[in-house]
C-alpha cells in the first residue's frame, strides 16, 4: 500500500484475469490477483456501481504503481475505503462524452479519454485465451460479447467515445420500413456480402440483421479496397454504432451518414455512406451482362483445371524422380562400402608380396593382387558415374520443384478467383446446381472423373495434422542467437528445430535444426512473394504457413544434407 493511497478515499479492486492493452498511452498492463485502486472523487465517468462496475476503471495498480483504464469487466470489488478523519472532497466534474480534458482543475488528476469499448480478450493462468470464430462474427471475452478484429474500432481521433447526435436538418427516407430499403439485405451470410461487395467502389454499403445479436445489425462498409465491418447495436429503442445510442432507427442513422462522415467513430473512415448495395438476383441482371458473368468463370475454371493437369504431370515426375535419387544413394552408398572393403584386401595382398618376396607364391599373389586392382578400379568409376548421375537427377528435380511451385501458386491464385466468382454467382441467387452445370459443360467430353481435378493435390489440412506446428511459441525464439541455438538443439533428435531472428542486414530470419545428428543453420528470406529458403520457393504468407509446409515436406531440395523435416518444434521437445 502507498502512503498517498493510504489516506485516499477509494475503492479497492482486484484482478481476476491477465489484462494485456491495446491501448498502451491510455491503458495499463495488469496481472491475475493485481489489486487496483481507484481514487475517489472520479476523475473519469464511472458506470455500474461500485460492486458490479461496468465499461472502464481508471486506476492504480499497487504492485507496479501504473495509473491508467482497465476494463471494468476484468475485476472484481473488494472493499470501499472511506477514511473517517476527514469528509471526502466534492466530487470532480465529470468530463462530457466529446471532452478530452477538464477544464479548470489545474490542481486535480485529470484522467485520458475514455478508451474505445474494444478490450483484450480475458486469458485466466492456465488457460487458452478465447479464439475468434469466422462464423459466429464474435470473440467470447468473459462476460461480455467483443466486437472481433474484422470489426473497425469505434474510436474519437482524441481517444474519447463518439456521442453523434442527428442532424437537425436531417429528413428520414420516405419509406419508414426497414425491408423496403434497397442497402438492407435481411439475413444473409458474411460470404455473400463479401462476394457482392468485393469489386465495388468505396462508400458502397449494405446493412444486414446480425444473426448472433438479436435486434442488432452489422453495417458494412466498402473503404480502401477492402470490407468494413461495423456492430449497429440497440438498447432502449435506440440504434447507434456505440453508447450513448441516439437514433431511433437503423434507417435514421444510414440516412444520417449518409450525409456525415464516419470519421467521428474512426480516423481510418474519413467517408460517408455513398452508395447503396441493392439486392438484386440473376433475373434483375441484363442478359448479356450475365453471359459476361459466365463466360468469365468459365474461363478461370478452365484454367484452374489446365494448370492443375499440369502440376500433376510435373508432380508425377518429381516423385518419380525422387524415389530414383534415393534408389541412387543407396547403390552408392553399397559402393562406397565394396569400394573400402576391397580397398583393404590390396593393403592386405601387399603385406603378403612383401613378405613372399623370391618364394613360389610371389607370382600367385601378384596376379591376384593384379585382378584386385582391376576390380577396384571398375567399382570407382561405377560409383563415380553413378554420383555425376545422381548430382544430374537432383538439378533436375531441383527445377522440377521450383515448377511445382510455381503451378501450385498459379493453382491457388486461380482457385481463389474462382471461390469468388461462384460466390458472386451464389449472392445474385444463382442456384448451385445450375454453377455445376455450367462447369460441367466446360470439360468439352473430357474423362467423367474430373472431380479430383478441382482438389489440389496433397490438399491435407495441415493445421489439423500438425497442431504443435500452429503455435508460434513452439518454434520461435526471437531472442536466440547461433551460439544458444547450437546449445539448445544439442543432442537433440533429427528434426528439432527453432526459427530465430538475425541482424538488421540479410535475412531477416534463421531455421536452425537437426539433421543426422548435426545442428545445421538455413537462412529463410522474405520477398514481396513472402517467406523461403531460397527463390523461387519464397511462397509462404507467413512463418507459421513455411514451418507447416516443411513440417509435411523434406527439406532436401535445398540442401542434400538436410534429408529432414521440420518435425519437433524445440519448446515439444523439451516437454517431451
Amino acid at each position: 500500500m502507498y502512503p498517498h493511497q493510504q489516506q485516499a478515499s477509494g475503492i479497492e479492486y482486484r484482478m481476476i484475469a491477465n489484462y494485456e492493452p491495446q491501448d498502451h498511452e491510455r491503458c495499463i498492463g495488469c496481472q491475475v490477483r493485481d489489486t487496483i485502486f481507484v481514487k475517489k472523487p472520479f476523475v473519469f465517468k464511472f458506470t455500474g456501481t461500485e460492486q458490479r462496475p461496468d465499461g472502464w476503471l481508471y486506476g492504480t495498480n499497487q504492485r507496479t504503481n501504473e495509473t491508467g483504464y482497465i476494463p471494468a469487466e476484468f475485476v472484481e470489488w473488494v472493499h470501499t475505503r472511506n477514511p473517517p478523519q476527514r469528509p471526502p472532497p466534492p466530487p470532480a466534474p465529470i468530463p462530457s462524452v466529446l471532452t478530452t480534458v477538464m477544464e479548470n482543475e489545474s490542481d486535480t488528476e485529470d484522467a485520458p479519454p475514455i478508451p474505445p469499448r474494444v478490450v483484450g480478450t480475458i486469458s485466466h493462468p492456465g488457460h487458452q485465451t478465447s479464439a475468434y470464430d469466422p462464423a459466429r462474427d464474435v470473440i467470447s471475452s468473459g462476460p461480455q460479447r467483443v466486437p472481433s478484429s474484422n470489426y473497425m474500432p469505434i474510436t474519437l481521433k482524441n481517444g474519447g467515445t463518439p456521442s453523434p447526435q442527428p442532424s437537425p436538418h436531417h429528413t428520414t427516407s420516405i419509406s419508414h420500413s426497414l425491408q423496403d430499403q434497397e442497402w438492407y439485405w435481411g439475413s444473409v451470410s458474411r460470404d455473400e456480402v463479401n462476394a457482392r461487395l468485393c469489386d465495388e467502389v468505396d462508400g458502397t454499403f449494405l446493412v444486414r440483421t446480425s444473426t448472433n445479436n438479436p435486434g442488432e445489425f452489422t453495417l458494412t462498409l466498402r473503404k480502401g479496397g477492402s470490407n468494413k465491418l461495423i456492430r449497429i447495436g440497440h438498447r432502449n429503442g435506440k440504434y447507434g454504432f456505440s453508447d450513448p445510442y441516439n437514433f431511433s432507427s437503423v434507417i435514421d442513422l444510414v440516412n444520417h451518414y449518409r450525409k456525415e462522415s464516419l470519421r467521428v467513430y474512426n480516423p481510418e473512415l474519413d467517408i460517408t455512406l455513398q452508395f447503396p448495395a441493392s439486392k438484386q438476383s440473376a433475373d434483375d441482371i441484363p442478359a448479356d451482362t450475365m453471359e459476361e458473368l459466365w463466360r468469365s468463370l468459365k474461363d478461370v475454371d478452365q484454367k484452374y483445371i489446365s494448370t492443375s493437369h499440369k502440376y500433376h504431370d510435373v508432380y508425377h515426375s518429381f516423385t518419380t524422380r525422387q524415389q530414383d535419387i534415393q534408389i541412387t544413394k543407396r547403390a552408392i552408398s553399397a559402393y562406397d562400402e565394396t569400394i573400402s572393403m576391397f580397398k583393404e584386401q590390396c593393403t592386405m595382398l601387399n603385406k603378403y608380396l612383401e613378405q613372399a618376396k623370391g618364394t613360389h607364391d610371389e607370382h600367385r599373389l601378384i596376379e591376384n593382387f593384379r585382378k584386385m586392382q582391376s576390380r577396384l578400379k571398375a567399382i570407382v568409376e561405377e560409383c563415380d558415374s553413378l554420383k555425376s548421375k545422381l548430382n544430374q537427377e537432383t538439378f533436375a528435380n531441383r527445377e522440377l520443384d521450383r515448377n511445382m511451385n510455381s503451378f501450385k501458386a498459379e493453382m491457388l491464385n486461380l482457385k481463389k478467383l474462382r471461390e469468388a466468382k461462384i460466390a458472386h454467382m451464389k449472392s445474385i441467387r444463382v442456384p448451385e446446381e445450375r454453377i455445376n452445370e455450367q462447369l460441367q459443360l466446360n470439360t468439352d467430353g473430357e474423362d467423367d472423373d474430373e472431380d479430383e481435378i478441382y482438389h489440389m493435390p496433397d490438399n491435407i489440412n495441415l493445421a489439423e495434422r500438425y497442431p504443435d506446428h500452429c503455435v508460434e511459441s513452439n518454434w520461435f525464439f526471437p531472442d536466440f542467437d547461433r551460439t544458444k541455438a547450437q546449445h539448445a538443439l544439442y543432442n537433440m533428435p533429427d528434426g528439432t528445430f527453432l526459427i530465430r531472428k538475425r541482424g538488421t542486414s540479410g535475412a531477416p530470419y534463421a531455421c536452425s535444426l537437426v539433421a543426422k545428428q548435426e545442428v545445421h543453420h538455413c537462412l529463410i528470406e522474405h520477398t514481396s512473394d513472402g517467406y523461403g529458403f531460397a527463390e523461387p520457393f519464397n511462397l509462404h504468407v507467413t512463418l507459421t504457413d513455411l514451418v507447416l509446409h516443411y513440417a509435411h515436406n523434406s527439406l532436401i531440395p535445398h540442401n542434400e544434407r538436410l534429408d529432414t523435416k521440420l518435425e519437433t518444434p524445440l519448446a515439444v521437445a523439451w516437454r517431451r
